[in-house]
């Protein structure tokens, strides 16, 4: 999962743990909602895959949360509220007109570290704090999912919020060219795209090759947390090679227990970097040496700055879970 101040790390969960999971999974990226192609009314295209036009201005753009944004001229002074979007933004090539980020968890490219932070209020911390946001004089600040008070707030107070929710691959491609859309950087975010694109397809052949591997992703742990299907990390390991046991799940991060992976006999067990384990410690747990995967030696940590960021590195965090499927096509 994505750590940001708009989320709450599941590491902290406390007796409030039920509240804040529903915090959690409404302000994921890429979590449970059907994506929503941004539409724009200067004629501008953002699906993956087509020619984009030179940046042209004003541009009315819907946004994932269905929210019709106006730009009369490019940003230049963008405040992100998400460490993912704080990489597409360096990655177009804006580094420069970022004025605000989210907070500690925003730390890549390094240039990142030490821009001012915005996040940390609200009841559970994961809510920016809006004096701050304001007195940046933002004339964007692109967010993920969720916080539809503070966001109301903003925008009554003249901030342009716009939202960005990735929900698989595709959908993030989609995102990328709609905030080159919006800041004027058509061009960059078209070359950013069809290297993202061409690096998975080339991952995804390589794997097309090999006998599909049944996974399990632990996304936390206690209790025992996974992905479900409609969500980014999900999609990622369809494509990775994966055929995950969690396939059925109706919840996007669905609890499972360890005598139900013992019947799955998954062979991976990956981990996410976040549950801050290693493959031994796992192996420590009780009734986890009957898992298969556990059993054979092949539990692999995936870095979640990778894999559960919806940005430009994701194709890193992609090819790390095709090699841990099929290291031998994926060296």
């Amino acid at each position: 999962m994505e750590r940001h101040h708009a989320q709450l790390h599941p590491r902290r969960w406390s007796t409030a743990r039920s509240v804040v999971l529903v915090t959690i999974v409404a302000l994921l990226a890429g979590c449970g909602t059907t994506a929503k192609p941004a539409s724009s009314s200067s004629g501008q295209t953002t699906s993956p895959g087509v020619s984009t036009p030179a940046p042209a201005f004003p541009i009315t753009v819907t946004d994932d949360d269905g929210v019709s944004v106006t730009f009369a001229s490019a940003p230049q002074r963008i405040v992100t509220f998400a460490p993912s979007n704080t990489e597409i933004v360096f990655g177009l090539g804006l580094g420069d007109h970022l004025v605000g980020v989210s907070g500690k968890y925003d730390d890549y490219p390094p240039a990142a570290r030490s821009i001012a932070e915005v996040g940390g209020s609200g009841s559970f911390g994961v809510d920016p704090n809006v004096e701050k946001v304001v007195a940046l004089h933002p004339d964007l600040m692109l967010t993920i999912a969720g916080g539809d008070q503070w966001k109301a707030r903003l925008r009554s107070l003249g901030i342009k919020v716009f939202t960005i929710n990735a929900t698989d691959f595709n959908d993030l491609l989609h995102d990328i060219r709609t905030v080159g859309a919006i800041t004027g950087a058509t061009g960059p975010a078209a070359e950013l795209v069809a290297g993202m694109a061409s690096s998975a397809r080339v991952i995804q052949s390589k794997v097309a090759t090999e006998p599909r591997v049944s996974c399990f992703f632990e996304a936390y742990y206690p209790p025992l947390t996974s992905v479900g299907p409609n969500t980014f990390l999900f999609d990622l390991l369809v494509r990775g090679g994966c055929d995950p046991v969690t396939a059925g799940a109706r919840a996007d991060y669905p609890e499972w227990s360890v005598d139900r992976l013992v019947t799955e006999a998954p062979a991976v067990y990956l981990v996410a970097s976040e549950s801050g384990v290693s493959p031994a410690a796992v192996a420590r747990r009780p009734g986890f040496a009957a898992i298969p995967a556990v059993a054979a030696g092949r539990v692999v940590l995936i870095d979640s700055n990778l894999a559960s960021r919806p940005g430009p590195r994701v194709t890193l965090g992609l090819a790390a879970i095709a090699r841990a499927l099929h290291p031998s096509v994926i060296p």
